[in-house]
């Protein structure tokens, strides 16, 4: 696809580059295009359900990486070994469930994330994990907190487990991060 300079000059007058209009646009009719054949395929739910995942996990790794540099409780020894597994393949997955109880504000049922932790995680990283969400959720403002959904851990009975999920660990995961027996 090809966007002429004239019709880029024209739209934005050139407050951006040439190239990032163009990329933009690409990107713009790639989706619409993906979109397209989501929806023939009657597959749309499902990607957008998986986005949603995706989304939550690259929230929580940012929430994290933020809470590791910020703490004043950990070495730099300590923080340069936990933010070696600060990476997506190590956060857990949260799918959406809703709970049985009503919102007294809206009549609506609450939803709640179930957390499917990873069970080749050492407890020790899932400790380092979980200290760092609560840094993360103290920072936050009343109203921030207020708009966050209530998080529940999955029980290890849990019948059904997010596409995301994985069994075995990353082939980079360091022998402290996993369990023993993985």
């Amino acid at each position: 696809m090809r966007v002429t300079s004239e019709i880029v000059t024209a739209c934005v007058n050139e407050k951006y580059p040439a190239s990032v209009v163009q990329k933009a646009t690409k990107k713009y009719f790639t989706t619409l295009k993906r979109r397209s054949r989501l929806q023939t395929n009657n597959k749309l739910p499902d990607a957008r359900k998986k986005q949603r995942r995706l989304q939550r996990k690259h929230h929580k790794l940012q929430n994290r990486k933020v809470a590791l540099s910020g703490s004043t409780t950990l070495t730099q020894e300590q923080k340069e070994k936990f933010s070696s597994i600060l990476r997506i393949e190590y956060m857990s997955s949260e799918e959406s469930a809703e709970e049985s109880g009503e919102d007294e504000h809206m009549g609506e049922r609450l939803k709640v994330l179930l957390i499917h932790t990873l069970p080749w995680r050492n407890p020790s990283v899932n400790e380092m994990f979980q200290s760092l969400d609560r840094k993360s959720a103290r920072k936050r403002t009343s109203r921030a907190a207020e708009m966050c959904r209530k998080r529940c851990r999955a029980s290890a009975t849990e019948p059904s487990s997010p596409s995301g999920f994985t069994a075995k660990p990353p082939p980079s995961c360091p022998a402290w991060a996993k369990v023993s027996d993985c």
